[in-house]
């Protein structure tokens, strides 16, 4: 009350002793006033906070807290996951199955009867994997999946194509050897695709990758059709020796399983581009079995090669 009294000016005559003792009970009442409304707003925000509590559930604790954080992992999780689903969806239909095929010239059945039908006519010398190029039929592998194909001199090597239409329709089809580099371990085939719409992979870019990033291979190990592996760039710029025993360099290492029957498949990045051709691992001596080093040829020089092959059947540095 001191303050509120220095906000008055001060009366010059005596303060008579009623006004005196008036000011003092007022002081007092005002005083009790003051506590009431004061205790009167702590009770009113009591029950304001009550309230809220109320209305929006309780304080959270930690274990509430962590519940929530743990709900929230499973749904990145999931998110991951689906991620990974639908890019094997999307890529798996661009992705063939190569049988080469050795014909029994014992049997009077003709080469091209043999290939049309699925029977134990012929022995199967080895299977791998391609990718479609493009809507033409164009099939891109590793040359050594087509090896005995392109050297064979006694006619009865064979190509047998597996492949899904962009409708989700698997058929097969005789491939015929369009062009091959075996300095790059690359060949092309085609088949006839009449009737049929093919879905090609889309073409990525090896120039800006990166170690640590995710890859996937898909293709047909052991003959297991469709079969999807995971893992990173592991290296770039690695050299690896080719079939005709030159170097292959700028190679990408990767720790995505890669065995046999996965050569000629595409490696691919998280957006499903192409960005590699799977073609190589070191084994375990004895086994067979990868040990994780894997490498793939760059998908650049996948470009630079792959349209010389089509028109012309040889690579550039052949025809001069």
């Amino acid at each position: 009350m001191a303050v509120m009294g220095s906000l008055y000016p001060v009366n010059p005559s005596p303060i008579p002793t009623t006004i005196s003792s008036s000011y003092s009970s007022s002081s007092s009442t005002t005083q009790k006033g003051l506590l009431t409304r004061r205790r009167t707003l702590v009770l009113g925000q009591s029950h304001i906070a009550t309230s809220l509590l109320h209305l929006f559930g309780p304080i959270p604790t930690p274990s509430y807290q962590q519940a929530i954080a743990q709900q929230v992992q499973r749904d990145e999780l999931q998110l991951e996951e689906d991620r990974i689903v639908n890019l094997f969806q999307e890529t798996s239909p661009s992705v063939v199955f190569i049988k080469d095929i050795e014909i029994d010239k014992s049997l009077k059945t003709s080469p091209e009867e043999i290939i049309l039908r699925e029977d134990n006519s012929a022995k199967i010398e080895g299977t791998g994997s391609g990718f479609i190029w493009d809507k033409f039929g164009h099939i891109v592998t590793n040359y050594h999946v087509l090896s005995k194909l392109i050297t064979d001199s006694s006619g009865l090597q064979r190509c047998k194509v597996y492949l899904v239409d962009a409708k989700g329709n698997g058929f097969y089809r005789e491939g015929t050897i369009v062009g091959y580099d075996a300095a790059y371990d690359l060949a092309v085939l085609k088949v006839d695709v009449e009737g049929y719409i093919l879905k090609p992979v889309v073409i990525g870019t090896s120039s800006d990758l990166h170690v640590g990033q995710s890859c996937f291979a898909i293709g047909n190990p052991y003959g297991y059709e469709n079969t999807l592996t995971m893992g990173v760039v592991s290296g770039l710029g690695r050299e690896i020796p080719s079939p005709n025993g030159s170097a292959i360099r700028g190679a990408i290492q990767t720790d995505a399983a890669i065995n046999a029957g996965n050569s000629g498949g595409p490696l691919i990045d998280s957006y499903g581009h192409v960005i590699g051709v799977n073609t190589a691992t070191f084994t375990r001596k004895g086994t067979g079995v990868s040990s994780g080093v894997n490498f793939a040829i760059p998908i650049d020089t996948v470009v630079r090669t792959v349209p010389y092959l089509i028109v012309y059947g040889t690579p550039y540095s052949n025809r001069f």
